[in-house]
């Protein structure tokens, strides 16, 4: 079955393809599709996840698979939360992003704080839709290290762990992200409404 991935993310498209690469699924960035961003306009991480994906289908006439996940700080009342990839502001970025984060916490030593990512799989002409979710805990560092992963990951230190996100090998990482882990969960779904 041919999914499209609503995203144009290059993090995020080159871990969905390693996830799903051994699967009877293939995934199709949107790009292939088209050049838009579609705009997160939603409240909730699952809202977002439906918006994008029920546009990715529109646009490709594919079943559409998106995610929408985000940092959540426990001290800053769970920001940044779904405005973690714009959290500085209309030219966001990943460093001033992390620079935000780092002033926003420079007097706690309350750290803790938590990755999500929500799933939404759509596909309407078979009236299905189905939703995952994962988490990873840890905490925020003072400082960045490391210089693999994508965003908050050079700050963020797994729990249990003496590593960043940014720190740990891309197989690593597959094992244990927010994202792999709700993956595996749609992988699950998806194996099920095919084996019917």
């Amino acid at each position: 079955m041919k999914i499209v991935l609503s995203s144009n993310n290059h993090g995020k498209i080159k871990e969905f393809n390693f996830l799903f690469k051994e699967t009877k699924f293939k995934i199709i960035p949107l790009k292939e599709f088209s050049k838009i961003d579609i705009p997160e306009t939603g409240t909730s991480y699952e809202e977002n996840a439906f918006l994008k994906a029920k546009r990715a289908n529109e646009i490709s006439g594919l079943p559409a698979l998106a995610d929408d996940s985000g940092l959540e700080v426990k001290f800053l009342k769970n920001e940044p939360g779904i405005y973690s990839a714009r959290y500085s502001g209309k030219n966001a970025s990943d460093e001033r992003n992390n620079k935000k984060l780092l002033k926003k916490m420079i007097n706690t030593t309350k750290r803790e704080a938590k990755y999500i990512s929500v799933l939404f799989f759509y596909d309407p002409n078979n009236d299905i839709e189905l939703y995952t979710y994962g988490e990873l805990n840890g905490t925020i560092g003072k400082s960045e290290i490391g210089d693999k992963g994508f965003g908050y990951d050079p700050l963020f230190k797994i729990k249990n762990s003496n590593q960043t996100m940014g720190q740990i090998s891309f197989k690593k990482r597959m094992e244990l992200s927010h994202r792999s882990l709700s993956v595996q969960k749609m992988l699950n779904e998806l194996s099920k409404l095919q084996n019917k």
